[in-house]
């Protein structure tokens, strides 16, 4: 059994990551801005949680203080993200190695080489924080969570619609599917300095998967496909943040929605 530290375990991917780890026998210490209550959503029963701040560095020290490994799942948006990801990233893993922390595993993004959008740009700079840091260090790239897909469809609530990105394909996986694979990289999976991209088991359009939401929810709401403009949307249209050759086996969306309905 070992000590774990998930950073940033408040998080959707935090959550499932923490879950687990306490699963598997795992001492799990969750570090994030705010520790949830024990009846929240976020809380994880089996866990312990402190109170740290990545970029001021408030509470780290206690938060790596005795781990074996941490699992980085932390996130940001906006123009918080770039200074999170870099700086944030820079004083978690200098604090970490003066601790002892011995091996380090980072959630990123599939398909993000070369991009153009800033927040995939933002993760390369993260990746490249951690690769440079002296931990055994396992990077884990995931194409878009379910609930992630999700979102983009019910962007279009307010106008009474179910938005689909036209051009576009995903292959969306279950957070709890990526959370085993964090899991074992935390434990030793995989060679040190490796990035391992997984993928959910099929390859589908956004509006086919919007359908699937549709029927699993009986909403009304016709489907409007949209042209999303931009970076980000030059990459979904070229199919950037897909990886057919890296799928695994695991919950497809068709059935997580009738779950999540």
């Amino acid at each position: 059994m070992s000590r774990v530290l998930v950073v940033g375990g408040t998080g959707l991917a935090g959550r499932a990551v923490t879950a687990e780890a306490v699963a598997r026998g795992h001492q799990v210490v969750v570090a994030a801005r705010r520790t949830p209550d024990d009846d929240a959503p976020a809380y994880v029963d089996g866990a312990a949680y402190v109170t740290a701040d990545l970029v001021t560095g408030d509470g780290l020290e206690e938060a790596v203080d005795g781990a074996d490994v941490l699992i980085d799942a932390s996130n940001a948006g906006g123009r918080r993200a770039s200074y999170v990801f870099a700086h944030g990233s820079r004083n978690l893993l200098h604090t970490a190695a003066r601790y002892g922390v011995g091996r380090a595993v980072l959630l990123s993004i599939a398909g993000i080489d070369g991009a153009r959008y800033p927040y995939y740009r933002s993760k390369l700079v993260q990746e490249s924080v951690y690769l440079e840091s002296p931990l055994e260090v396992r990077i884990v790239r995931a194409t878009q969570f379910h609930d992630f897909v999700t979102s983009v469809f019910e962007r279009g609530r307010r106008f009474g619609t179910l938005t689909a990105p036209s051009g576009t394909r995903f292959q969306p996986i279950a957070v709890a599917d990526v959370a085993r694979v964090l899991v074992d990289a935390a434990e030793g999976a995989g060679e040190p300095g490796s990035t391992r991209t997984v993928g959910g088991p099929q390859v589908e359009s956004a509006r086919a998967l919007a359908r699937q939401w549709k029927d699993a929810t009986g909403t009304r709401r016709p489907i409007l496909s949209v042209r999303l403009t931009g970076p980000l949307g030059s990459a979904w249209r070229a199919g950037r943040h897909l990886a057919p050759e890296y799928a695994v086996q695991g919950t497809a969306y068709s059935a997580w929605v009738i779950g999540e309905a």
